[in-house]
């Protein structure tokens, strides 16, 4: 049984969860959609191969039943392991051929892509919506049916820790925390993403469901007797670390017999392995051009004239940064930006983040574009590798917007009618509406004009006993307005890009 730490395969498809919400914050290109595409084809490939080699547990399991009399009782379970993961699998299939077909099925001329791979609409209806108001509410019948499909592999479980370690780590759908608010794992997991974002993340539920379907059959399998299995013939396997590799990365892979003897290794020919450990060869090869790459090698047993034969096929990418500002996607002058940035397979620690203004660390950054005299700025991202030298991870260009007009008022209006004895005590505030930063202003000077008197220039927020005077003489329906407002922020940069107060007493 694996232990209760994340694979590599695991860790990138964590990743590939992150890449996706960071995305919302950009528009989805072309490139982005057809690597979305070869991520899910790489996937589905992988759940077609784990499923494959369930079905040559389970033809062991009716092998066992001839000989051995144990088999009869885990036997019995496994069957009822197959049949539930059936109806979970078939599910899933359901609600990714529906989603497909909803959005104009795929394109058999171009590798099989997806025709709505942009489409937000259609999945989030059909996922999240509920039937009285014209969805399918899938989601949440997802979500039941994986919870009662875990739940019944935690009784085949028998106890045993790492299977119900990775049980309960594979089908966690507890709500999630996202920027401050608490969010349904439905809502979090398929909210606001194209079709192109959805499909991978179905596939990856299917993923899990086969490969706990293995992990409970291989328990049930050893749980007869590990001195009865009988092995009857020898079989090439390639387990890529990741079929996905960002170009200048380095593609790893793991090519083995699934029976083989400690002190016998295989010979291999075509492609050679780095190195091999108890019969394991380790591939190494650097990702170079881009596209899909497709290799054959070979393997023999010493004192064997039989040859296994094997197919290498991964994916070439370029590289790919997704910085993402954690309000919206302009950087403004006279505030931090926040800023998130990663790349894919990357820890945060080992990022470079260069740029105008550009400070932090650990991905999380903020840009302060105050001083830059320009529209645009440029943000670079370099990785540190291993042996201590950098490769370029990308760029992205952003464009510098001046502070939008702040907005002055008395008592929360900035027009209207007031009595003059109310006006007369009133504070000069000003504030910046409809703004996604939370950026307080304090007014620290304004003009202050009233009908058939000269102005009256005022430091600081309220209005002086001279003036106050003034305002209670006024006839009704004269005006008073606060003009020239000039406020402070935080860091005590000065903003007279403040809205007129105008004001009629009565």
């Amino acid at each position: 049984m694996a232990s209760g730490k994340l694979s590599p395969r695991q860790k990138m498809i964590n990743m590939m969860y992150l890449v996706l919400t960071a995305m919302l914050a950009l528009n989805v290109s072309k490139d982005i959609l057809l690597v979305l595409h070869k991520l899910d084809q790489g996937m589905t490939a992988t759940v077609t191969t784990v499923a494959k080699g369930t079905e040559n547990v389970y033809r062991s399991f009716e092998a066992q039943l001839q000989d051995n009399p144990r088999a009869a009782e885990p036997w019995e379970v496994a069957k009822e392991v197959r049949s539930q993961t059936d109806k979970v699998f078939g599910l899933l299939s359901k609600t990714r051929n529906d989603l497909i077909d909803l959005t104009g099925g795929i394109d058999e001329e171009e590798d099989g892509r997806l025709n709505g791979a942009d489409n937000r609409d259609i999945p989030e209806n059909y996922l999240l919506n509920d039937k009285s108001i014209g969805g399918q509410g899938a989601a949440k019948d997802i979500k039941a049916q994986l919870i009662a499909y875990r739940d019944y592999l935690l009784t085949v479980s028998s106890g045993d820790e790492n299977l119900i370690n990775e049980l309960n780590q594979a089908f966690d759908f507890k709500d999630v925390q996202q920027e401050g608010k608490k969010m349904t794992w439905e809502t979090a997991t398929f909210s606001e993403l194209p079709l192109a974002g959805v499909i991978p993340f179905i596939t990856d539920l299917q993923s899990r469901v086969r490969r706990m379907e293995a992990n409970s059959i291989e328990y049930l399998y050893s749980s007869i007797d590990a001195a009865t299995v009988k092995f009857d013939g020898v079989r090439a396997i390639v387990m890529p670390i990741s079929t996905y590799v960002t170009q200048g990365g380095t593609y790893e892979a793991d090519v083995f017999l699934a029976a083989y003897n400690s002190g016998n290794n295989p010979v291999f020919e075509g492609i050679v392995p780095a190195s091999i450990e108890n019969g394991v060869g380790k591939l190494t090869i650097p990702a170079t051009g881009i596209g899909e790459k497709s290799l054959k090698g070979s393997m023999t047993l010493p004192g064997s004239e039989t040859v296994y034969t094997y197919d290498v096929v991964y994916t070439v990418a370029p590289p790919m940064v997704v910085i993402s500002p954690s309000k919206m996607n302009v950087l403004y002058r006279n505030v931090d930006n926040p800023l998130e940035i990663s790349v894919p397979g990357v820890a945060p620690k080992d990022l470079i983040v260069s740029g105008p203004g550009v400070s932090g660390s650990n991905g999380n950054y903020s840009a302060d574009v105050t001083k830059i005299s320009g529209k645009e700025v440029v943000i670079n991202v370099r990785v540190k590798e291993s042996d201590g030298k950098t490769r370029n991870a990308g760029s992205k260009e952003f464009r510098i917007k001046g502070l939008p007009q702040a907005v002055g008022s008395v008592y929360k209006k900035s027009e209207g009618i007031m009595s003059s004895g109310l006006l007369s005590k009133a504070t000069i505030e000003a504030e910046y509406q409809d703004f996604p930063f939370d950026l307080a202003l304090k007014v620290v000077a304004f003009e202050l004009k009233m009908d058939g008197q000269p102005p009256i220039q005022v430091q600081g927020n309220t209005i002086p006993s001279t003036a106050r005077e003034l305002i209670t003489r006024l006839r009704p329906g004269s005006t008073v307005s606060v003009r020239k407002i000039v406020a402070t922020t935080p860091k005590g940069q000065r903003v007279s890009n403040v809205g007129i107060i105008s004001i009629d007493v009565q």
